[in-house]
């Protein structure tokens, strides 16, 4: 398995070694378990990372949009939600809501 490729057939895997050290953590679960909690340790990081990325995107938006004064999409949005709820508001007539 030196091409870093499972033999078995129709598997699609492949293989990373990885070296650790003595102590690392990993180490504390039984052998039948490593590969598995390693494996959702890496999932883990990989969807941190993602999730980092996106929230400096948003960091970054949140900058621009308070050094324009905060006229940006963010604002425009708030706006139209209290210009839905105040048109909301005008709807109801309290008599006929009231009359029982």
């Amino acid at each position: 398995m030196k091409s870093g490729r499972s033999k078995d057939k129709g598997c699609n895997t492949r293989m990373l070694p990885l070296r650790l050290p003595f102590d690392h953590p990993i180490f504390s679960y039984p052998d039948g378990e490593r590969s598995r909690v390693a494996r959702e340790w890496l999932e883990q990081g990989r969807k941190m990372t993602e999730n980092m990325e996106e929230i400096k995107r948003d960091i970054a938006c949140i900058k621009e949009n308070l050094s324009k004064g905060g006229q940006g999409e963010q604002s425009n949005i708030v706006k139209e939600q209290s210009d839905s709820t105040e048109k909301q508001k005008n709807k109801i007539d309290p008599a006929v809501f009231l009359d029982i």
